[in-house]
């Protein structure tokens, strides 16, 4: 009886949380896990080292027509950041999680899901091609 109660509990926690869009899981596709969308970021770790992972990124920007006005990256990661079109700021944080493993967080906004998405699959694409 008490563990369903505090299983219910749990539940009823996590519920709370997830409407905050504190924290989320989604599914995701080629390469990548599953995405975690954390205040605002949309997260990916992707079966793929640091280097390309970076220069996949860079595709899917110019991809979608964005450009960074801060680029900076090392042997351990990087970040992007710049200015849409309509005024909305991004970041994009790139970081290696192991030899084979990156994680990619990207912002857009306030926390906008959809287009975060967009290049996460963008990125998964190119990674794979």
């Amino acid at each position: 009886m008490r563990t369903t109660g505090l299983r219910t509990a749990l539940l009823l926690c996590a519920l709370c949380i997830t409407p905050t869009g504190c924290v989320l899981l989604l599914g995701a596709g080629a390469g990548a896990g599953a995405y975690a969308y954390i205040e605002g970021k949309l997260k990916a770790t992707y079966d793929a080292a640091l280097p390309p992972t970076w220069e996949a990124t860079l595709q899917a920007l110019q991809q979608v027509g964005l450009k960074s006005d801060v680029e900076q990256h090392d042997a351990f990661g990087g970040v992007l950041k710049g200015t849409m079109a309509d005024g909305r700021e991004f970041a994009i944080a790139v970081t290696r999680v192991t030899d084979s493993k990156t994680e990619v967080a990207i912002r857009i906004g306030l926390g906008d899901r959809k287009a975060s998405q967009t290049i996460h699959a963008k990125i998964a694409a190119n990674l794979k091609s």
